[in-house]
């Protein structure tokens, strides 16, 4: 469980890295990287950067060992964004969170279709269900105020009158 300070040094270090690839990058192995997040150890000696690249898995591997080769470099950029004692070393993994999430959504819509061909009747499709949640929630706002209104002893907002 990471510290207060780690978290906010963490996150201070992401920040950073993330404006340094965009703006003073050309790397273009780099082009498609984003840092997911960053953990920094005890001592502050080491930073373990997460990242998720867009292409295929040579491009990500290329794209992870340009990361580390740039790794001193980005050091030295982040010791004049960050005022630190010491920066910390640059350790940079790859964040297959991303990924699973998106192979555990397919699945999940996989097995939605299978489910409603096996039943033999189609399942609301998204949209129907946004704009019943929609009106569900404008009811509950009116409700909301009129409660409101009824505590604080005010007349509720009327619809005319808004």
């Amino acid at each position: 469980m990471p510290t207060i300070r780690q978290a906010r040094v963490g996150e201070m270090i992401k920040r950073e890295l993330a404006e340094i690839l965009q703006r003073e990058m050309r790397d273009p192995r780099l082009a498609l990287v984003t840092v997911t997040g960053v953990d920094v150890a005890r001592d502050f000696t080491i930073a373990k950067v997460f990242i998720s690249a867009i292409g295929t898995p040579q491009e990500k591997a290329a794209a992870l060992r340009a990361l580390q080769g740039a790794s001193g470099f980005l050091r030295g950029r982040l010791g004049r964004a960050i005022e630190l004692r010491s920066v910390p070393a640059l350790a940079f993994r790859y964040d297959t969170g991303i990924e699973r999430g998106v192979r555990m959504y397919e699945l999940l819509r996989q097995e939605e279709k299978e489910l409603a061909e096996l039943l033999g009747d189609d399942l609301e499709s998204p949209s129907s269900d946004s704009d019943d949640a929609a009106d569900t929630a404008e009811e509950g706002e009116e409700g909301e105020s009129e409660m409101l209104a009824e505590v604080s002893g005010r007349s509720a907002p009327t619809a005319e009158g808004a």
